[in-house]
């Protein structure tokens, strides 16, 4: 059984994949991330009658996104790993978006904030051709930034488990504190 959170926007995702059914629930947030992921763990845990200790792993989108939500999530998802001894794998949006596009043909995720875009460029091949902040985009075809939470658990499924305490928020250009 998995568990897969996504707080990078303001729609909050949560899901809960059991041997029988995948589980989602979302919530438009307005950036108030804190006080709706916990309770949206519960519903969804309720709603498949599971028991949060009988999952195997956990999956979390680790940025670019909001920064606030990001680091929600990823403390939310890095304390149920280690306190229940669970794996764990973190993924960015960007790959997360890229992956639920089902067409082959080179494509591109955007993440967009108030100064510019992070954008992953992958080809037909899924070979990467670029990944940046940048402020104008380049012409290539944009993905809807919709996920398919089924694929990204799949796409995770054969991955090693990372280590919680090494986990860290993706971002691709420096915060001001590092600058």
């Amino acid at each position: 059984m998995t568990l897969f959170i996504d707080t990078h926007d303001s729609l909050i995702t949560v899901a809960l994949k059991t041997k029988e059914k995948t589980f989602i629930k979302t919530k438009e947030s307005n950036y108030s991330h804190s006080i709706y992921v916990m309770p949206l763990i519960e519903e969804i845990f309720k709603e498949a009658n599971e028991d949060i200790k009988n999952i195997d792993n956990i999956i979390v989108i680790n940025g670019p996104g909001s920064f606030t939500g990001i680091r929600i999530g990823l403390s939310i998802a890095k304390t149920i790993a280690f306190a229940l001894k669970k794996k764990i794998n973190t993924i960015s949006s960007l790959d997360a978006y890229l992956i639920s596009d089902e067409s082959k043909e080179e494509k591109m995720a955007v993440i967009e904030d108030n100064k510019g875009y992070y954008i992953k460029v992958i080809n037909q091949d899924q070979i990467l051709i670029e990944e940046s902040y940048v402020t104008e985009l380049p012409n290539y075809k944009q993905v809807v930034n919709n996920l398919n939470i089924e694929k990204i658990i799949d796409y995770l499924k054969d991955k090693d488990s990372e280590n919680v305490h090494n986990i860290k928020a993706n971002y691709i250009k420096k915060i001001n504190v590092e600058e």
